[in-house]
């Protein structure tokens, strides 16, 4: 079941890769893209890790504001890594990566970003807890995702089985707010970016990893 909804999620997104910078379809989407940019310029860092980073839309927004950042992004689909590549060159340090095992030694970042991709990934649980060793003791996780109210996202639920883009489950606030407190975090900040998606901000809890 897994790897078949991440297979369905790297077809979907390799497909896209190429006009998901013009796509009406990823237009919301991309307008929570200055907000998220905005948060995460909110506090010093020096290292920031994009966790399914698409075309580094957002990574190029974080760029425009801060030179000496240094910025790393993973994808799943190799496609939107060249697509990536290609917008930020030397800008931005870029690859293909499962999110379960990210390719960075323990405390690599100051913080880590992971936006429109959450409802994806079929362990939630092990991801957060992978971001979690990637962080440093006091980075901080910035998590944007869709949500719904709850008729809505409980049929949306229901639907996915059916779905083609690799979708897994889409969670309610309190969903959300367990899975990151069980990996180690300290949920900061919670705001609506619009009416269909969510910003939460997450500290890395004291305890070692």
């Amino acid at each position: 079941m897994a790897d078949s909804r991440k297979e369905l999620s790297n077809i979907a997104f390799s497909r896209d890769a190429a006009t998901y910078d013009q796509s009406s379809r990823y237009e919301p989407l991309r307008r929570c893209y200055p907000a998220i940019a905005a948060e995460a310029g909110s506090v010093p860092s020096q290292a920031i890790l994009d966790v399914g980073c698409g075309t580094g839309a957002l990574l190029s927004l974080i760029r425009q504001d801060n030179k000496t950042v240094r910025l790393f992004g993973v994808d799943l689909s190799e496609a939107m890594i060249r697509v990536a590549k290609a917008k930020l060159g030397k800008d931005a340090n870029l690859g293909v990566s499962e999110s379960e095992s990210l390719p960075f030694k323990d405390g690599s970042f100051d913080q880590l970003l992971c936006t429109f991709s959450f409802h994806h990934h079929p362990n939630p649980a092990m991801v957060l807890r992978e971001m979690r060793r990637v962080l440093s003791k006091r980075g901080r996780l910035i998590l944007a995702d869709p949500i719904a109210p709850v008729p809505v996202r409980q049929i949306l639920n229901l639907l996915i089985p059916l779905s083609k883009d690799g979708a897994v489950r889409y969670y309610s606030k309190r969903e959300l707010h367990a899975l990151v407190r069980s990996a180690g975090f300290i949920v900061s900040k919670w705001e609506k970016l619009n009416w269909h998606s969510y910003m939460l901000v997450a500290d890395c809890a004291s305890q070692s990893y």
